[in-house]
């Protein structure tokens, strides 16, 4: 059973080790996401945002026991349809509303801050240090793969040889029976 456990924490460190590789690795090639960079200079441009109402209760979540993150629920409508979805907040607002901008096209797409997101998005592929991650993480990936082919097998333990009996004993069959015959001699233990 242990053995089985152990080969789907494998498996398991596997493939998560290698989704986080390709995601650095393709940060770091396609500079970011083109598609979410357009989205939100579509909202600036189009300039659409709503005061979406917050829900009165939070998580709140620690991160490297320094970084705390605030998840609230929201609801807002746009053109007589309401849409619900949670975001993560860094500070705890001021206010049961926040100010959200929203996609003209798909109100689900929704940005607190659409400038901060893009300056985000465009500091990818900048800096070497997500391919660097990228390639740790590939390299642990590789690492955790290997051990199911590289691991060596217990070895089992090996028979002590036991020594070729050898014939040594020049007694005849008359000496062998009477040995054995005294050592079944109820008397032979009293004085004689």
């Amino acid at each position: 059973m242990k053995k089985v456990k152990s080969v789907l924490y494998r498996i398991v460190f596997i493939i998560v080790f290698s989704l986080l590789a390709k995601s650095c690795v393709s940060d770091y090639i396609y500079e970011g996401d083109k598609d979410k960079i357009a989205e939100r200079q579509q909202m600036l441009d189009d300039n659409t945002f709503v005061m979406a109402d917050l829900s009165n209760e939070y998580t709140e979540t620690t991160l490297a026991k320094v970084i705390k993150t605030y998840t609230f629920n929201y609801t807002f409508t746009v053109d007589g349809r309401t849409y619900t979805d949670e975001i993560s907040l860094t500070k705890l607002p001021n206010f049961p509303q926040l100010k959200l901008y929203y996609l003209k096209g798909d109100p689900n797409i929704v940005s607190k801050d659409p400038q901060a997101d893009i300056n985000s998005e465009n500091k990818k592929g900048k800096s070497v240090t997500d391919l660097i991650v990228g390639i740790v993480w590939g390299v642990l990936a590789l690492l955790i793969l290997l051990s199911f082919f590289g691991g060596k097998k217990a070895a089992e333990p090996k028979e002590a040889k036991k020594p070729i009996a050898t014939n040594t004993n020049t007694r005849s069959a008359e000496q062998i029976e009477l040995e054995r015959k005294a050592k079944e001699d109820p008397n032979r233990f009293l004085p004689k």
